[in-house]
């Protein structure tokens, strides 16, 4: 699994805090390009109409993202600013409370436009742990999908290689923030989204809290790579935060018929965000999904580097391609790694059947990222109201 690294800052644009939502909203509601509402608890939420943003003067503006860190200012990308009268814009002081990494620019530099975009809801800038992300009020969208939504006759795979998730890094895909990581030395989540990866000698990593696990007896939900260069129509970085839900099919792999689901796992339905992107892999391939003890590949450096005391062998049974092939393998994995390796035995069924029950295909269809999801990884696309709810209730 190839995984691309673009690394440059961006800022990432906080929500704002209790203190703050009247002025915010306040703020909101004087502009007259702007749709405002509260959510009634310590966040108010701004969307922009659409149509073309005018920046809220010629000399100050609020940069978030940008290319070169010496020169934020000089290299804010388009679209990038806090949009006019928002509570970020009217100062200095604000700006820095929407984002720690944000600059407050004047005279000349302040030229880029906001390009038309929704500002999405974020976590508290109080980055000290996992927070609830709060979601804009939307147009209700329905839970049914027609059959033209979801992508037919794709299969999936499972690897955990403990490496920095591609989407960890800056500028990947239309999202509030990056894919959060962990310090290999500490366990926390990590903000700065430049940190090296474990893989490559540096000290960032996947979470252990990446694991797959159950939220009800037919819907799981994780984290996966997108395959992107077959046939299951996800193209790249793009797909980074976004969410889907693959539904378990009965079809059968073709030469030889050597695998697919279980007869108890077909017709189950598991949501997964993209934190991921696999370059190298062809065909009906859609999602490798994260699964501890489903194999490292080529990538076997980083699990050893994050949990001292175990060997590279221990987190994929000495088989870096297809991982442990029994449950007691999971024995060997770190305890904070076990019940995700578990899962692919108890609730996944992996090599029942005589071995044949492995590399399930799926139909997928892209879904709102649900929120037992976006509290792990605090990446929440801005694009996200427009596709259909999970409704718990409907998988018993």
């Amino acid at each position: 699994m190839v995984r691309r690294q673009l690394a440059f800052l961006v800022g990432g644009i906080g929500a704002v805090g209790a203190s703050n939502a009247a002025a915010a909203l306040q703020q909101c509601k004087s502009a007259g390009d702007a749709q405002c509402e509260s959510d009634g608890r310590d966040h108010a939420m701004l969307q922009m109409k659409s149509g073309k943003v005018e920046k809220m003067s010629d000399s100050v503006s609020c940069c978030f993202a940008f290319e070169d860190a010496s020169d934020k200012c000089g290299s804010c990308h388009a679209g990038s600013t806090a949009q006019p009268g928002s509570f970020c814009a009217t100062s200095e002081d604000h700006c820095k409370s929407c984002s720690p990494h944000a600059a407050w620019c004047t005279g000349d530099a302040a030229a880029p436009t906001p390009a038309p975009a929704a500002l999405a809801p974020q976590p508290s800038p109080q980055e000290t742990g996992p927070s609830t992300v709060d979601i804009a009020p939307q147009s209700p969208v329905s839970s049914q999908t027609t059959s033209k939504e979801w992508i037919h006759g794709t299969w999936t795979t499972g690897y955990w290689d403990c490496c920095k998730p591609s989407c960890s890094w800056a500028g990947k895909g239309r999202v509030n923030k990056p894919v959060l990581s962990c310090d290999i030395h500490t366990g926390a989540k990590l903000f700065d989204p430049n940190v090296k990866s474990a893989c490559d000698g540096g000290s960032s990593a996947s979470c252990a809290d990446n694991k797959p696990f159950i939220v009800k007896r037919r819907l799981s939900m994780g984290f996966a790579a997108a395959a992107v260069s077959g046939n299951s129509g996800l193209t790249g970085d793009e797909n980074c935060g976004q969410c889907y839900e693959l539904k378990f099919t009965d079809e059968i792999h073709p030469n030889g018929n050597w695998g697919g689901s279980h007869p108890d796992l077909v017709g189950k339905s598991m949501v997964v965000q993209v934190t991921n992107i696999g370059q190298d892999v062809t065909g009906e391939h859609s999602f490798d999904i994260q699964i501890p003890g489903a194999g490292q590949g080529i990538f076997d450096t980083g699990c050893a580097a994050q949990f001292d005391g175990f060997s590279k062998e221990d987190f994929d049974c000495a088989n870096k391609y297809g991982g442990c092939n029994e449950k007691k393998g999971c024995a060997r994995l770190p305890q904070v790694l076990r019940s995700g390796c578990e899962w692919r035995y108890d609730w996944y069924h992996w090599l029942e059947g005589q071995g044949k029950t492995n590399n399930p295909y799926v139909n997928f269809r892209r879904v709102q990222c649900p929120k037992q999801i976006t509290d792990i990884s605090w990446s929440v696309p801005l694009d996200d109201h427009l596709f259909p709810t999970i409704d718990l209730d409907a998988y018993d």
